[in-house]
């Protein structure tokens, strides 16, 4: 077995996902479609569909298969990655997906446990990653994500046969342990990009919907050890980032995104709120381009 590295590594984009304004919020598959070109075009690794940002617990499993039967068949770059997350909420629905993606070209997928019925013992998922696995011939990345579902014990993390976990808790310890078990670990939050890559093969990226091209800048610095210009523009995107979270994070990356890019990428699904009509998105895609805002101010 290689190093965990070997399958993945580098920059991967949480996608989001375009959605209309129409009485369901309905997925606007075609925007799907060229939002993820436009991401290929620009340096990422691949890309994690209908994960915490592509809002993917709350897309019916219906919309999901319509949406990567349509990626699978895409014309992207050679060696670009596709990362399906699972995120079904349940035992049989997860299962069935997970058939769903057999044979599909998926460089691996990531499975979040079931969310709901708290609290879990470590043995129970346990349990339900093994049958995970018995049911699926791609690599499993582990979701570990306690703030929005039930965090995986890194012990448990290190017993199963999985290649590793996407961690977006960011608790100190805890990636170190996975790595220390065998596993890989993929960063799923973006306080520390440059501390986490110490020790993660890579980062998947909300703000990369955005400034993809900044946040493999950021990689390349880590990775050839120009620590300098990483501070420097680590502290950019930080502050980027918290200019995301100024309204819901997830609509203001699809106004960014899609101001960037030219096209509509549409609202945010209920009971998460659309930005308000005043919202300045130029100003704000300005702000997260210019890399040298924070050394004039």
């Amino acid at each position: 077995m290689g190093e965990p590295s070997d399958l993945l590594g580098g920059v991967y984009v949480a996608n989001v996902s375009p959605m209309r304004d129409d009485d369901r919020c309905s997925l606007d598959v075609e925007a799907y479609l060229g939002h993820v070109t436009w991401l290929a075009g620009h340096g990422v690794r691949g890309i994690v569909p209908f994960g915490t940002n592509g809002e993917g617990p709350v897309i019916a499993t219906g919309e999901k298969r319509t949406v990567l039967e349509r990626l699978f068949a895409l014309d992207l770059p050679d060696g670009f990655q596709l990362v399906p997350t699972v995120a079904e909420g349940n035992l049989p629905d997860t299962l069935d997906q997970l058939a769903f993606l057999a044979g599909a070209p998926a460089t691996a997928v990531l499975v979040l446990p079931p969310y709901y019925v708290k609290p879990v013992s470590a043995e129970g998922l346990e349990l339900f990653y093994r049958r995970v696995l018995d049911a699926t011939d791609h690599p499993v990345i582990v979701y570990h994500i306690p703030k929005y579902a039930v965090g995986v014990p890194a012990e448990v993390v290190g017993r199963l046969p999985v290649w590793g976990v996407k961690d977006s808790d960011g608790s100190p310890g805890y990636a170190e342990a996975v790595h220390e078990a065998g596993r890989g670990v993929l960063l799923g939050t973006e306080d520390d990009v440059p501390g986490g890559l110490r020790i993660a093969a890579g980062t998947i990226s909300a703000l990369a919907n955005v400034v993809p091209d900044l946040m493999v800048q950021l990689y390349d610095h880590v990775r050839a050890g120009r620590d300098d210009e990483a501070a420097a523009l680590a502290g950019h995107l930080r502050q980027v980032r918290a200019m995301t979270k100024q309204h819901t994070s997830v609509a203001v990356l699809k106004r960014l995104a899609g101001e960037r890019q030219g096209r509509s990428l549409g609202t945010v699904r209920p009971p998460q709120l659309p930005l308000p009509s005043d919202y300045d998105a130029a100003t704000a895609l300005a702000t997260a381009l210019d890399t040298h805002a924070g050394s004039r101010g």
